[in-house]
């Protein structure tokens, strides 16, 4: 304690570069939308920013594609959720049992988590091209030609397209998560669930998710927050399209900002996405709240 309030004013110093960059491009911006959200601004066109109330938040509510987007992030949500946390799980059941190849599944797992996303999300652009992709031209091989389509395209698969790839790209990291959750299980709580007669499905739901439940508790969270920011999956496949029917909140904001010049109405989408990502938090929280238990 002594050697800290010696060196505090030292700790300080190596702090203040750090929280000056995050204040300004971080802070700063973020309390500035509040404020614009209120505002009818253009840019820098040379016009006067003038106050406007409520007004872009009407505006959005009006909007047929802003609904869309609430419609398409729900879906979003909930798709990401019913396959990420439930695969990510089995997948780190699975390789905690120490099966051959498990190291090399593993990485094979997790590989999409090192690649970046718009690289990713590039691969699976062109594997799912109309023409010349990988999918239709296998699914003309094996003599399923016909149910080929254009898969970014279509109203009935493009949605769904974006939410498969982006639900494959977490699962590696849920996995990690899980299998660093299961492997702190203590051995003797497993000998004596064993000897209780304690295997198979019942081991699974008596002993490991209750076990694992704070872990699986972070992985909820970490995806609806992530859900809610979604950007690079949705825009580098189908920049909102077709027709809009794509369009989540982080896409819609992105055309209003930088398409339309609409800081205001961005903005005013900002707030929106803050405060539902706080709202959903709470609530999965709320839902997933259990007593902890000890071993």
């Amino acid at each position: 304690m002594d050697a800290y309030r010696r060196n505090r004013k030292a700790i300080l110093l190596f702090l203040l570069p750090a929280l000056f960059i995050y204040t300004c491009l971080t802070m700063l911006p973020i309390l500035a939308s509040f404020g614009f959200a209120f505002t009818s601004w253009h840019g820098i066109t040379g016009e006067a920013i003038k106050y406007a109330g409520i007004s872009n938040f009407t505006k959005l509510l009006k909007d047929e594609f802003f609904w869309i987007s609430l419609k398409n992030i729900a879906l979003f949500m909930v798709l990401t959720l019913d396959i990420q946390i439930p695969v990510g799980f089995v997948a780190a059941l699975l390789l905690s049992k120490g099966l051959k190849f498990s190291k090399m599944f593993r990485t094979i797992i997790f590989l999409p988590q090192i690649v970046s996303i718009t690289a990713t999300s590039l691969i699976w652009y062109f594997i799912l091209l109309p023409n010349d992709g990988v999918l239709t031209t296998l699914l003309t091989m094996i003599g399923f030609g016909e149910y080929a389509r254009n898969w970014l395209v279509d109203s009935h698969t493009a949605m769904v397209s974006i939410i498969l790839v982006n639900a494959w790209i977490g699962v590696g990291f849920h996995m990690t998560v899980f299998s660093a959750a299961i492997a702190g299980i203590p051995k003797d709580i497993e000998d004596a669930a064993q000897i209780d007669g304690v295997t198979g499905l019942k081991r699974i739901v008596s002993i490991i998710i209750p076990l694992v439940w704070e872990s699986m508790k972070i992985c909820v969270i970490i995806v609806v927050t992530a859900v809610l920011k979604a950007f690079d999956v949705v825009f580098v496949m189908t920049q909102g399209g077709p027709n809009g029917l794509t369009q989540v909140p982080t896409t819609l904001l992105y055309d209003q900002a930088f398409r339309y010049d609409n800081y205001g109405i961005a903005s005013a989408i900002s707030i929106l996405i803050f405060l539902l990502s706080i709202s959903i938090t709470i609530l999965s929280l709320k839902i997933l709240q259990r007593d902890t238990l000890e071993y």
